[in-house]
């Protein structure tokens, strides 16, 4: 992207403080951006504060759970040019061993709770004619064993994504979900022990990661209007991995 793209536009992107939200929050800022940072935990959101080192990055506590809270911190926003959805998570389980209080807040985390974030952001997307970002995973209305809650989930936003792409065409704006894939972030490294994901990348026709640095670049290509003869898709950015459903090898053993 070139130098300067997002000058003048304002970004909020959720789960700033780690991983791919930090990294797009600063790719964001290099381009110009003014960048209003959000998570549970201030700490991990002044660490990103401090390797910005730009007054342009805003950053303020908030779980988007927490409906109300997030509706009053939208509203306060006024004009926006671009929402990433970043913010979500899961636990890697096997179908059977899934609470439904475990079912109901990854879904609540990786569906309703964006999905209420989007309306709430629609007043100030509708007056910039702004543009969504929404990260996801690699063909999640395929499935995926082992997450199939979070699968569920992002399959849901996806769908939400092309049918708000439908409704708010006549104000010009633009919704995208990006499925990246595996990267090896600390957040995944986590939740899976490093033989599986090294299986995962080795299965993957190109076989290979996505890194932090391509995430956010398609992150920022997307939100600046490089991609506006499209809207509503799925962009899979992930070595091929949704082909070959490369990151059920998660939940070999799920039933």
């Amino acid at each position: 992207m070139a130098d300067g793209t997002f000058a003048g536009r304002t970004a909020l992107v959720t789960g700033a403080g780690t991983g791919i939200g930090r990294a797009v929050s600063l790719r964001l800022l290099a381009l110009g951006a003014t960048v209003v940072g959000v998570g549970r935990r201030a700490e991990p959101l002044a660490e990103t504060a401090a390797l910005a080192g730009t007054d342009r990055f805003r950053h303020t506590s908030l779980n988007i759970r927490d409906r109300e809270a997030a509706d009053a911190f939208v509203a306060g926003l006024g004009g926006l040019d671009l929402l990433v959805n970043n913010a979500g998570g899961q636990f890697v389980a096997p179908a059977t061993e899934i609470s439904r209080r475990g079912f109901d807040a990854v879904v609540d985390l990786n569906l309703t709770a964006q999905a209420a974030l989007v309306r709430a952001a629609y007043p100030g997307l509708a007056a910039r004619r702004g543009r969504v970002v929404t990260l996801s995973l690699s063909a999640p209305e395929r499935g995926i064993a082992g997450i199939t809650h979070s699968a569920a989930a992002r399959a849901g936003m996806a769908a939400l994504t092309a049918s708000l792409a439908r409704r708010w065409r006549a104000d010009g704006i633009s919704l995208f979900c990006l499925a990246p894939g595996t990267v090896l972030t600390d957040g995944v490294g986590d939740e899976l022990p490093a033989e599986v994901l090294a299986r995962i990348v080795a299965t993957t026709p190109l076989g290979r990661d996505t890194t932090l640095a391509e995430v956010a670049e398609w992150v920022a290509a997307l939100g600046s209007g490089v991609a506006d003869a499209v809207s509503g898709t799925l962009f899979e950015v992930d070595g091929g991995s949704g082909l070959v459903s490369a990151a059920s090898l998660m939940g070999q053993e799920d039933r």
